[in-house]
């Protein structure tokens, strides 16, 4: 086990974890999509950019952390010091270029219109701001484990 991680947050500190779970979201998108009405209407203005914009900062946090948690070179290591600003760039292109399919992919629902720029400028958003929500996540997770007590040992 990775010693600079907690025992019960070893599985976040894989890589693995975290595009497994942006595969779900990607999939959770595009059932979404393909739903003449996803949700309740809500009648208010721009309520729907800001569903985009949270939905895709997930996605964006999701990507940003399994970027960051590339496999060291030996479990014993301590974690690898990621690239922000690549991470950001490939977050940032791959929101955009899975906002701007999304939209295209509405066109064919039926109910749906797609191609909605203000959608896709709230889906680049909200791939923006997932770093700003990934690093802390990271630092938190790959800070060493502290507070730990040794086991007492029994009276002998």
């Amino acid at each position: 086990m990775n010693s600079s991680t907690s025992p019960r947050l070893h599985w976040a500190s894989r890589s693995a974890t975290w595009a497994i779970a942006w595969v779900l979201w990607f999939i959770t998108l595009t059932i979404l999509s393909s739903m003449s009405q996803p949700g309740p209407s809500i009648d208010l203005v721009g309520f729907d950019k800001v569903v985009h914009t949270v939905f895709f900062a997930i996605g964006g946090t999701l990507q940003a952390l399994c970027l960051a948690w590339k496999s060291p070179a030996s479990p014993a290591s301590p974690p690898p010091t990621p690239a922000w600003k690549k991470i950001a760039l490939i977050v940032i292109v791959t929101g955009a270029v899975v906002g701007i399919v999304d939209e295209w992919h509405q066109t064919y629902t039926p109910g749906r219109t797609g191609l909605d720029t203000y959608d896709w400028v709230a889906d680049v958003f909200g791939s923006s701001l997932a770093v700003f929500f990934a690093r802390p996540i990271y630092h938190r997770l790959s800070k060493p484990a502290t507070g730990h007590a040794s086991p007492r040992q029994a009276p002998g």
